[in-house]
């Protein structure tokens, strides 16, 4: 069964991680990026334009589109900030003995409704208020309930050439390209609307297979203006206090 490992760095707002893949290294391994000064060694750098998009959204073409770049039958995408803490053989057999499905990754650590994401992409300046709104707004004009289900980006085990996979990884990056630059808030609108038959990975302990914030990124500046931050910070004591 054919495997692939990869992750992408497009721009310059962070550095490369450069223990993104962990010591596996008995699988391809592939970083996309447009930048031609990176070295990654025992990595397989692809330089790939921006194309006239902004970093973010070129950032995403290989991710959610992997059929069109990658010939092994199945991925592991991994994003820049994460860390692969678990074989990659070992993932795929066990996903493989989890269903047949051809999409996995791990349910939101906290929320699972696109509504509350939608809130907390425009609260914490990760996307452009107006645009995440307005969408939103669409999503519930269209009929979409709410708690239908979230994902973790960060990780997802992928068989590239199912055709209804591909169909999928084809409109989900146009939604990127039009709408939100925000993969997690197109994800569960397409399934909804598309019926993919995708799961919530129940065969692997999230912390025990990837590290989500290798990177500290608590610093970051975001792009677009934060909003109720006062409200933010009283959620997250609110959290600390749950815990």
């Amino acid at each position: 069964m054919s495997l692939v490992l990869y992750s992408a760095l497009y721009g310059h707002r962070e550095p490369l991680n450069l223990q993104v893949f962990g010591p596996f290294t008995d699988v391809r391994r592939v970083l996309f990026t447009d930048r031609t000064d990176l070295v990654f060694p025992g990595v397989e750098v692809i330089h790939d334009p921006l194309n006239g998009l902004d970093p973010a959204r070129a950032s995403r073409r290989a991710k959610l589109m992997p059929h069109r770049y990658l010939p092994e039958e199945w991925s592991i995408w991994l994003d820049n900030k994460s860390r692969l803490k678990r074989d990659p053989t070992e993932v795929l057999a066990a996903l493989q003995s989890q269903s047949g499905a051809g999409f996995f990754a791990f349910p939101h650590f906290r929320r699972d409704c696109v509504y509350q994401e939608g809130q907390a992409v425009w609260e914490n300046g990760l996307d452009d208020y107006l645009t995440v709104r307005n969408r939103l707004n669409d999503y519930r004009a269209e009929g979409m309930p709410a708690h239908t289900g979230l994902i973790e980006g960060h990780f997802l085990v992928r068989r590239h050439h199912d055709p209804d996979l591909v169909v999928f990884g084809e409109s989900w990056f146009e939604q990127v390209v039009k709408y939100s630059r925000r993969d997690q808030l197109s994800f569960p609108y397409l399934v909804w609307k598309q019926g993919l038959r995708c799961e919530f990975i129940r065969a692997l302990d999230w912390h025990e297979t990837v590290e989500f914030d290798h990177l500290d990124r608590r610093y970051r500046s975001p792009e677009f203006p934060r909003r109720h931050r006062g409200w933010q910070a009283a959620r997250r004591l609110w959290h600390r206090i749950r815990r």
